[in-house]
Order: C-alpha cells, then structure tokens, then sequence
C-alpha cells in the first residue's frame, strides 16, 4: 500500500461507498463524520483485512461502517471490539443489533469486551486491521504502541482517529497528550507507520481528523 492522493482517494470512495450505497449511522450520536466513514468503508473494501480490532467504540457508529465493509467484502472475519465506559459499551452492542436486525452474519466472529488493557489476552497475536481511537492520554497511547501496533503484520492497516496533524507534524486541531506523544515517536522515527491517507491534510476540519497508515 501507499499513500493516496486526494483524487485516488475521491475515486476509491465512488468505487465502493458510493456504488455500494454505503448509509451513514444516523440514528444515534456518531463522531465520526461522513467523509471519513466512506474512506475508512472503502479502505477495508480495497484492503480487505480478516481480522480486525476497534478500541473505543463508543455508540458503534465506526463499528458498523467497519462491519458494514466486512459484511460487503464477503469472506469469513473477525471483529474484536473494546470499549471502557459499560454505558457506551451497552450502547454499541444495542446499535449493532439494530443495523443487524438481531441477528449478526454467520460468517462473522464478533467479541465485545470493556477496558482493552485488562483483556489483552483477548487480542489476537496478528492483526490485519487496528482502529486506534482511545481517550488519548499518554499512557493508553503509550500502551497501543506497546501492545497494539506491534501485532498489526506488516502491510496492515491502522486507523487514528483525532490526527489533525499535518503533513510536518505539526498539531494543529486539539491537545490531546496521547497525540502529542504519538508525534514525537513520528518525529523520531520510533512510529512503524507509512502514511496511506490523512483527512486533515485536505479537509482541515475539526471533525475530520482520521488517518490511515500501513505497517512497515
């Protein structure tokens, strides 16, 4: 994988969010926005990872345009989700169920669990896919490059959300530690990331703020 330009990117989305009429979780608070659901949709269409982990899910919006992805590429996978807050843990299990109608895929094997550091033995050893989206202090970012980025094989796709960060580094849109520390392991070439797609790069809004980078 590479990275993307704006253009390639446009035309990714056409190919599969759009052809595939891809829906937007509406029905309940989703912080993720439109224009990053259809590029994180039509990356896992493109890449299409087997086994795939979220931390947190929040109300399970980006859950279901994960799962909505997998369903679409049709193989048997695996989804592994992580949510501290019980409340919106709850929360995302009821908003599966109800895009799902109740009854989840055969072909998926689908876990949710609480806090991620407690229940590290249920993550398996390799990923294909991460999405990275924690309260980010310092220490829980900290700990995803300890425990987290290093099971993503190489190739893999890895999701950050909150990057409003540019092309240089520098942190433009907020003040989370968590993403602070993840620019200095960048700058000082700790990160084993290569950029595919950054949304802050071209759109530069506060809401939109998710990347995708590949496994070296």
């Amino acid at each position: 994988m590479r990275e993307y330009t704006l253009d390639e990117i446009s035309k990714l989305v056409f190919t599969f969010a759009e052809q595939d009429n891809l829906t937007f979780p509406g029905e309940f608070e989703h912080r993720l926005d439109k224009i990053s659901s259809k590029i994180l949709y039509s990356l896992i269409r493109e890449y299409k990872p087997l086994t795939c982990l979220e931390f947190g899910t929040s109300w399970g919006g980006t859950a279901i345009v994960i799962l909505k992805a997998l369903e679409a590429n049709d193989k048997p996978y695996k989804y592994i989700g992580f949510e501290i807050s019980e409340d919106l843990k709850k929360e995302t299990t009821r908003n599966i169920f109800h895009w799902a109608s109740g009854k989840l895929p055969n072909k998926i094997d689908f876990e949710l669990y609480g806090d991620i550091k407690q229940n590290l033995n249920k993550v398996p050893q390799e990923l294909d896919f991460a999405f990275i989206d924690p309260d980010w202090d310092e220490d829980i970012a900290k700990w995803a490059f300890e425990n987290i980025i290093p099971r993503v094989k190489k190739g893999g796709l890895i999701c950050i959300h909150d990057w409003s960060v540019t092309k240089d580094l520098i942190y433009e849109g907020g003040t989370y530690p968590g993403i602070l520390y993840f620019i200095e392991l960048f700058k000082q070439g700790k990160m084993p990331l290569k950029k595919v797609f950054s949304d802050w790069d071209d759109y530069k809004n506060s809401s939109i703020a998710l990347s995708f980078w590949e496994k070296c």
